[in-house]
C-alpha cells in the first residue's frame, strides 16, 4: 500500500520546483545577455608569454655576442696614419694625425726632469728689448689734453705726434699705427702693444 504524501513533502516538491524554475529562467536570460564570439577574441597564457620573454633573451644574447666579437675582430686590426699623396681633393681634407719619429718624443721627456715642479723660461733679453721700443716708438707722442662728457665712456685724449706735429684725437680701443689705447684717466693714458704696457702722463 502507497504511502500518503504528508504535506512538508508537497510542500518540499513545490519549494524544489520553483527553484529549477528559477535556475532555468535565470540560465535562458544570462545567453540572451552573452555577447556573441566574433572571432577575433585573442588571448595569451602565461606559458606562451613565458616562451615569447625566453625567444627575446636568446635573441638579445645572440646580438651582443655578434656585437662583442666585431669589436675584439677590430681592436685586432692595425692601426695605419699612412696618407695617400694622390688622394682626391675631398679626401686630403680629411685632417689625420701625423706621428713624429721616436727621438722627438724622447726629447721632449729629457729636456726637464719630471719629479721637479716646472719653470718657464722667460727670455728677459727679448722682453727687454721688446720694452725699450715700445719705450722708444711711444717717446715721439705727447698728451696734448683729455676731455669727456657726461660718462667715463666719452673720454677722448688728445695725442700729438712731435715728429709730424699731428694731433690725434682717441677713445679707447682705437689704434694708432701700432698701438692701442687701453684706458683713459683724468691725467694719464695706458697704451699697448703685443703685451706690453706703457703710461703716459698728460
Amino acid at each position: 500500500m502507497a504511502q500518503k504524501e504528508t504535506a512538508e513533502q508537497k510542500l518540499m516538491k513545490i519549494i524544489e520546483a520553483s527553484k529549477k524554475a528559477k535556475a532555468a529562467a535565470s540560465g535562458e536570460a544570462s545567453a540572451e545577455l552573452a555577447p556573441k564570439n566574433s572571432g577575433k577574441h585573442f588571448s595569451v597564457n602565461i606559458y606562451q608569454f613565458n616562451i615569447f620573454l625566453v625567444v627575446c633573451m636568446v635573441a638579445s644574447f645572440i646580438f651582443f655576442g655578434y656585437e662583442i666579437r666585431n669589436g675584439m675582430a677590430l681592436l685586432q686590426e692595425p692601426v695605419s696614419f699612412y696618407v695617400d699623396v694622390h688622394s682626391s681633393k675631398e679626401s686630403s681634407r680629411i685632417f689625420v694625425p701625423q706621428m713624429k719619429s721616436i727621438a722627438y718624443y724622447l726629447d721632449k721627456m729629457n729636456s726637464r726632469n719630471i719629479f721637479q715642479p716646472y719653470e718657464k723660461k722667460v727670455v728677459v733679453d727679448n722682453v727687454v728689448s721688446l720694452k725699450a721700443a715700445f719705450e722708444k716708438k711711444m717717446s715721439k707722442f705727447r698728451i696734448v689734453g683729455i676731455a669727456w662728457l657726461d660718462v667715463p665712456e666719452s673720454a677722448t685724449v688728445m695725442l700729438e705726434d712731435t715728429s709730424t706735429h699731428m694731433t690725434h684725437f682717441l677713445k679707447e680701443g682705437d689704434k694708432v699705427e701700432d698701438v692701442i689705447v687701453k684706458t683713459i684717466y683724468t691725467d694719464r693714458v695706458v697704451f699697448t702693444r703685443a703685451n706690453e704696457e706703457i703710461t703716459i702722463k698728460l
